[in-house]
């Protein structure tokens, strides 16, 4: 069974104790609005399939491996591996909290990317959905591609920003 939180809840959570993994069943109730969409069962790959990118982009942006970034980030390799290739993989909160922090990233919308929130704002949903399809698997980045990763990255600032 997946749990999933309010951004607000989970971030508060992180903030508190970024090691402490969200305990199932302590998440308030979201309330879904004509802005939200339900973050359930088919809607949470896609986002993770933007998550993919985004972070193997961001990391490779940083000229960084894997083993680079777990070690420069304090996490798992695998952990890593998984959420860049297994868009099933649910990462743990204290994951999204440790790439939020290197990479300088929203935790808010991180965490929605990641899946780990109840429902997500529908504007920044079709936002990921474009990102995730003008991105590829490369390991260099093009000009253009890093052209809209920092469009989405500042995006993804706007956003936090209200």
């Amino acid at each position: 069974m997946n749990i999933r939180y309010s951004n607000e809840w989970l971030r508060r959570k992180i903030s508190a104790d970024p090691d402490a993994e969200p305990a199932a069943g302590s998440a308030p109730e979201a309330i879904a609005s004509e802005n939200t969409a339900a973050v359930g069962e088919r809607i949470a790959p896609q986002l993770r399939h933007g998550l993919a990118f985004f972070v193997r982009q961001l990391r490779c942006r940083a000229d960084l491996t894997i083993p680079q970034l777990a070690l420069v980030a304090d996490v798992s390799e695998d952990d890593l591996r998984r959420i860049e290739h297994d868009p099933h993989f649910t990462a743990g909160a204290r994951l999204i909290y440790q790439l939020s922090e290197y990479f300088s990233v929203p935790l808010t919308e991180l965490s929605q990317m990641a899946g780990l929130t109840q429902e997500i704002d529908r504007a920044f949903f079709n936002e990921v959905m474009r990102y995730a399809a003008y991105s590829d698997g490369v390991s260099t980045l093009t000009e253009q591609q890093r052209a809209a990763l920092d469009s989405f990255v500042a995006l993804v600032h706007q956003r936090a920003k209200g």
